[in-house]
C-alpha cells in the first residue's frame, strides 16, 4: 500500500543530500556554530589583542596586534596583522610603535567528515619603524595544518611550518611542529585550545618548545556571528627559548 508519509521522508532525506554537495567548500560539513577553533573553516574575524612577555633579564615586551581576517573566494582567506610593540628598558622604553606588519592567505585543500587540509602563505614585511621592533628583513612563511575531527566534537590539528628570509639583512630560517588540539566543552559558549609546539632556529641552531592554553568565552553578538573575550597563557621551555613566558588577552568579532 502507498504510504505518502514514507514518499516524503524519502524525498526529504535525497533534497538534503543534494543540497549538501552543492554547498561550497567548509559549508557542507561543520554546520555547528563557528567559534573560531576550527582552523578549516574560512571566516571573517576583526581582533584586538594585547600581550605580554618576560623576556628574561628584567626586560618585557608588550605587543597591541590588530588583526582583520576575510574570506575572499569560497575556499581562500585574507588576514592582514598589525603589530605596535615596546620594551620596558633602553633608550625607546615604553615607547610603543609599529613593528613588522604581515598579510597571511589561507587556503583549503580538501574537506570531509574525518578532517582536512590546509594551506597557509604569510609574507611578513620589513615595516618596524625601529630596528628592535622587527626582524630586520622580509620574512616568508609556509604551512601546512592536517585537521581531524575527532568523536564527540574534537579537533586535532598536527601544523607544520617554515620561515625563510627572502630580503637583505638579517638571515632567518625556522620551522615549526605545532600539535592544536581542541577539546569538546558542555558550555558552547566557552571554548579552549591546547597548542604545544617545537621550533627549530636554524640560523642560531637552537630548539626550544611551548604550550600555550586559550580559555574564550562568547559575551555577545556581531551580526550572524559571535563577539569573543579571551585569554591565552604561553610557557616556553629549552636553552634556546626566546622568552620565558607571556599572556595574551584579546577581544575579538567573528563571523559578522
Amino acid at each position: 500500500m502507498y504510504s505518502f508519509k514514507k514518499h516524503v521522508d524519502r524525498t526529504t532525506r535525497v533534497s538534503v543530500v543534494m543540497l549538501a554537495s552543492t554547498l561550497p567548500v567548509g559549508m557542507a560539513f561543520g554546520a555547528a556554530a563557528d567559534n573560531g577553533t576550527d582552523p578549516t573553516k574560512l571566516r571573517r574575524q576583526a581582533a584586538i589583542s594585547y600581550e605580554h612577555l618576560e623576556l628574561g633579564d628584567d626586560m618585557t615586551r608588550g605587543t597591541l596586534k590588530l588583526i582583520l581576517e576575510t574570506p575572499i573566494s569560497r575556499g581562500t582567506s585574507i588576514r592582514l596583522t598589525a603589530p605596535f610593540q615596546q620594551f620596558n628598558v633602553g633608550p625607546n622604553a615604553h615607547d610603543m610603535a609599529l613593528g613588522d606588519v604581515s598579510v597571511r592567505l589561507t587556503q583549503l585543500f580538501s574537506l570531509n567528515r574525518k578532517g582536512g587540509i590546509v594551506g597557509q602563505l604569510e609574507v611578513i614585511g620589513d615595516t618596524a619603524t625601529r630596528e628592535d621592533l622587527g626582524s630586520g628583513t622580509t620574512v616568508m612563511k609556509g604551512g601546512l595544518i592536517f585537521a581531524n575531527f575527532l568523536e564527540g566534537g574534537r579537533i586535532f590539528a598536527p601544523a607544520i611550518a617554515h620561515s625563510e628570509s627572502i630580503g637583505g639583512g638579517k638571515r632567518v630560517r625556522e620551522s615549526v611542529l605545532d600539535l592544536y588540539y581542541v577539546p569538546k566543552l558542555k558550555n558552547p559558549a566557552w571554548y579552549a585550545t591546547f597548542d604545544p609546539a617545537v621550533v627549530r632556529n636554524w640560523e642560531a641552531r637552537k630548539t626550544y618548545g611551548s604550550l600555550a592554553v586559550t580559555a574564550g568565552r562568547a559575551i555577545g553578538k556581531a551580526g550572524d556571528g559571535l563577539v569573543q573575550a579571551y585569554v591565552k597563557p604561553t610557557v616556553y621551555v629549552g636553552g634556546g627559548r626566546p622568552s620565558n613566558w607571556g599572556i595574551e588577552v584579546g577581544i575579538r568579532a567573528i563571523g559578522f
